[in-house]
């Protein structure tokens, strides 16, 4: 009886041994024949239009860990759409959380990230110039063109969630977004929960770059770059914060420095307005930031050893620096900011004029609060107040041979004070209300470059003598009868008296 019972014992006790044994080998083993499988593939993401998960091989070794290579994800909705490949990746998730279809991952380290986004288009956008600016995305149709968004079936519960916490990733190679690209080396840290198609949250994620340069197209806009950013997503729903609308609750922060090797960032910045342009010269951007729901507010200083550039068509080379601080910026669409303070600087300058002498110069424009409108016709709405050397720039706009009584004034070397309001944006230069003085001799006036249209009106003042000086179309004029009622009927103001 007693030998029975032992013999019992011990085949209850081989029989747990083999369960144990068989549950180690299937979980061992079943994770690795499903990894090599389309099943992962299929269940996470399998919507050939849309999002999917892809890889070129990917393998366990022990149970609750994966190392993959070439991991891919790309997906898209009727605004955007994405893409990120890691060259390696290598997992550790939870088992308990697959019973639950929660692909759980508590660690992830990775090399050698790519990520591409672009904004979808409509016909009209998708020229030849952009589409050879934006990056390309494997599996979605050229160009990215806008589309009415289908009608989406109801949630099915199938899909898997994806959680992924503590995520490290090493030598961030691109980060490519519509026109603009990155490429050097950075690093990643953060973690993300993914319900594809419902919903989605970033957790708080770090990119810090070593080396790097910002290229669009084939011209290198700013390298030598260093850049720390950080940002958040709370959890929000996917179906209705689509492309750009996501950026309505992103918070974080910016710090960032690069060297410019030509001005043409800050030109791209600026809206190229007519007769302004930074020419010649590298220098050096910093800028800082603060993003809190979506509204950013921030610092961007500029500047350069040697800058050539020609303001209001007037050529100016010298030491350059400049700084404006902005607020209230939505960053969905770059609308509805503020213009806090700036200032612009030139020194150990040379102005030249129209007969090609060089003059020697120095000047600064501190600009007051005012608008900042990146999407609309003027980016800068605001009252300037200059301080410079002398008249010269000024006069050189004027763009009048006044009569020989009057050539004596206008060499006069004293200090400018002016006064003006303006604004300056896409192929747009307004001064309005410009009140400036010079020795004896006072300046008022208007001025509008847009496109290849200028025009302006001015009343040079010293006094007992006045004369008027206009532009039309580009055709400048003087005015020496009435240059007063002339003036008050052109500006419909009437300056005083000097």
């Amino acid at each position: 009886m007693k030998g029975r019972r032992n013999r019992l014992v011990f085949g209850i006790a081989i029989g747990l041994l083999s369960v144990v044994v068989l549950l180690f080998v299937l979980v061992l083993v079943v994770p690795d024949r499903m990894l090599k499988s389309n099943y992962i593939r299929s269940q996470i993401g399998g919507d050939p239009e849309s999002g999917i998960l892809d890889y070129d091989s990917a393998s366990s070794k022990w149970p609750g860990t994966i190392h993959v290579k070439n991991l891919r994800f790309r997906d898209r909705d009727p605004k955007a759409e994405w893409a990120w490949e890691l060259s390696e990746a290598d997992l550790t998730y939870s088992l308990v959380d697959l019973l639950q279809r929660r692909f759980h991952v508590t660690r992830a380290t990775g090399r050698g990230l790519v990520f591409h986004a672009r904004n979808r288009l409509t016909r009209a956008e998708a020229t030849a110039a952009v589409l050879r600016r934006i990056p390309p995305i494997a599996g979605f149709p050229d160009p990215p063109l806008l589309y009415p968004p289908a009608p989406k079936p109801p949630p099915t519960g199938k899909l898997w969630d994806i959680l992924v916490e503590n995520l490290e990733v090493d030598s961030v190679r691109e980060i490519w977004i519509d026109g603009y690209r990155y490429v050097g080396d950075a690093r990643l840290t953060g973690g993300f929960f993914l319900r594809p198609k419902e919903r989605a949250e970033v957790f708080p994620a770090t990119l810090r770059t070593r080396t790097g340069m910002i290229r669009s197209g084939n011209q290198v806009l700013a390298d030598d770059l260093t850049a720390k950013l950080e940002a958040r997503f709370p959890s929000w729903d996917v179906q209705q914060l689509r492309g750009n609308r996501v950026l309505r609750i992103v918070s974080g922060k910016a710090e960032l420095s690069a060297r410019l090797s030509t001005a043409e960032l800050l030109d791209r910045l600026l809206g190229e307005p007519p007769g302004t342009k930074l020419e010649k010269g590298s220098g050096r951007m910093n800028v800082r930031a603060t993003v809190e729901s979506g509204v950013a507010q921030g610092d961007i200083d500029y500047a350069s050893r040697d800058l050539a550039l020609r303001f209001l068509d007037v050529a100016m080379r010298g030491r350059f620096d400049g700084r404006m601080r902005l607020s209230g910026v939505r960053i969905e669409n770059w609308g509805g900011g503020r213009l806090d303070a700036g200032h612009v600087r030139l020194a150990g300058a040379t102005v030249v004029d129209r007969k090609g002498r060089s003059h020697p110069w120095w000047g600064r424009m501190d600009f007051a609060r005012g608008e900042f409108r990146p999407k609309s016709e003027a980016l800068f709405t605001t009252t300037a107040a200059v301080h410079a050397r002398n008249a010269v720039p000024l006069l050189q706009v004027v763009r009048v041979n006044p009569p020989a009584w009057t050539q004596k004034l206008l060499d006069l070397d004293d200090a400018l004070e002016a006064r003006a309001s303006i604004r300056i944006g896409r192929a747009l230069v307004e001064v309005r209300r410009l009140s400036a003085h010079t020795g004896k001799l006072q300046i008022d006036g208007e001025y509008r470059a847009k496109g290849r249209s200028t025009n302006g009106t001015f009343l040079l003042d010293a006094g007992l003598l006045s004369v008027g000086a206009g532009i039309s179309e580009g055709t400048p004029s003087v005015r020496i009868f009435g240059p007063r009622k002339w003036f008050r009927e052109r500006t419909g103001w009437d300056p005083p008296k000097n």
